[in-house]
């Protein structure tokens, strides 16, 4: 027997054929589909609430009067048995288990149990357009799973991105989509991995990772980049991270091999603490439109045009390497770019994690694939050796009358720009630690971090003084007070200053 013949001869087994055909086709039980009180009432050409009616007083039975139906016991077992799963894959093996004929939804199912009295100990939640929301076909209550009406409310049709869960497993459901989407709006892929992580330290322990998959399965946009490993991309979000990231790279070198793409994404430790592996990165760009995959080689198909792929800071760093390059000393690369215009602090940030640059050897950068040779790079390096000045920051230091340290420096252009500046062994012991920033007037400015005789903290303060390679700085420490007086004057106040 299936399960919609258990539950016509249940309920409707009244001699009124027309009675009969309203209840069989309400529910679904003749083609397996629940129907509207409109539709039903269009149907028999009678009003809404009449359908009602006769609904309702067929389905009504005494209190706590116990209705066996083995079939229905049997299907509430198998969908236990089976969630987390979508609800497609569920009505399915009720098919194939023989449990229903006409393909009963999850949805009539649960409606059917409610007619029973039985209890309903799973949720229909439909995963879409980046959200989850609640089937309204199920009807459930969030204590204990049972309908408070003894006819359903209008059935929802059914939806291809519906999952099946416990009641206490919707939260993490949520949790899951908004999780994904954020981390792939950011990144452009995730792990399942990754999201259960995110959803136990939204929830705490999760513990289930079979839920966290089945629900990214069913998000608009899912595809898998490596299903062994757990990584995969929503197609229909692709904003910022590894997509921005490959436009980049191709707009500037065209082709790639595998190893420099991936090179050039791990050059941004703020956005990847480790890029994606090779094979998850080469699956990720056959996926892309106008992208072109040939072994281990990623073309850029048609060709890009850089200055619509690059802005701002990146830009300029492209055209002037186009002009003075492929490749270029970087102190002469920022003096090029800082006399177009270009922030000394925002060259020293792109160079560092920018895809589009790569890094040929000490202190020579140019662009990412491009034609370099050995010859080239050395002849740089020796060029560079032999115009290189060797600037000492650190002027002098001392006590003063009252016990306190004096530190006297004089910025060179990687201290004005990293801040970072060196404490003299002979006090590298007794500066260690934090001490307050604060100016001659008083006003405190930030904090002063020292370690393993080296110091730094003084970027913001250097940044607000424009401060100019050749300026002096002088830090007055105060050891029991944790306080550093800093005092600055620009290259041109400082009497005698060679240059």
């Amino acid at each position: 027997m299936t399960l919609e013949r258990e539950l016509i001869e249940i309920f409707a087994s009244t001699p009124y054929q027309r009675n009969r055909e309203i209840l069989i086709g309400y529910y679904g039980w003749e083609d397996g589909r629940q129907h509207t009180l409109t539709e039903i009432g269009a149907r028999f050409g009678i009003t809404r609430e009449r359908v009602r009616q006769v609904c309702a007083k067929l389905t009504k039975r005494p209190k706590d009067a116990a209705i066996s139906a083995p079939v229905m016991d049997r299907a509430l077992a198998l969908v236990a048995d089976r969630m987390p799963l979508s609800a497609a894959q569920i009505e399915a093996e009720l098919v194939r288990q023989g449990l229903t004929a006409v393909g009963m939804t999850i949805e009539g199912v649960a409606a059917g149990a409610r007619l029973l009295d039985r209890s309903v100990c799973f949720k229909t939640i439909t995963v879409q357009n980046g959200k989850s929301g609640r089937s309204g076909a199920t009807g459930l209550n969030s204590d204990t799973g049972r309908s408070e009406k003894s006819v359903p409310s209008e059935p929802v049709p059914p939806s291809d991105n519906r999952l099946v869960v416990l009641p206490n497993q919707v939260d993490a459901v949520t949790a899951a989509v908004d999780s994904a989407k954020k981390e792939v709006y950011f990144h452009g892929l995730a792990t399942v991995r990754g999201i259960e992580r995110m959803v136990s330290a939204r929830l705490g322990d999760c513990g289930n990772m079979e839920l966290i998959r089945q629900t990214l399965l069913l998000m608009d946009g899912f595809c898998w980049l490596d299903e062994a490993a757990g990584w995969f991309r929503l197609s229909g979000i692709h904003r910022h991270g590894l997509p921005k990231a490959v436009d980049k790279v191709l707009s500037v070198a065209n082709t790639v091999t595998i190893s420099q793409l991936r090179t050039a994404l791990g050059r941004n430790r703020r956005l990847w603490k480790e890029p994606p592996p090779e094979n998850v990165l080469l699956e990720f760009c056959r996926q892309t439109p106008e992208i072109r995959v040939e072994g281990n080689r990623i073309v850029s198909d048609p060709p890009r045009d850089w200055k619509k792929s690059l802005t701002g800071v990146e830009a300029k760093l492209v055209s002037i390497l186009k002009a003075h390059g492929p490749v270029m000393e970087r102190g002469a690369m920022e003096d090029l770019c800082v006399a177009d215009g270009m922030n000394r602090f925002s060259f020293h940030a792109f160079v560092s994690w920018s895809p589009v640059i790569a890094q040929y050897g000490h202190s020579m950068y140019g662009l990412l694939g491009a034609e370099v040779s050995r010859q080239q790079v050395d002849k740089l390096l020796v060029k560079r050796r032999a115009s290189r000045v060797n600037h000492r920051v650190l002027n002098s230091h001392g006590w003063t009358n009252d016990g306190r340290v004096w530190l006297s420096y004089r910025l060179s252009k990687a201290a004005s720009t990293y801040a970072v500046i060196t404490v003299p062994a002979a006090l590298k012991k007794l500066v260690q630690g934090r001490f307050q920033l604060i100016t001659t007037d008083g006003e405190e400015i930030g904090t002063l971090s020292t370690k393993d005789g080296r110091a730094w903290g003084l970027g913001a303060f250097l940044r607000k003084q424009d401060a100019q390679i050749g300026d002096q700085i002088v830090l007055t420490l105060d050891l029991e007070k944790r306080t550093a007086v800093v005092t600055w004057e620009e290259r041109n106040q400082i009497s005698g200053a060679s240059e």
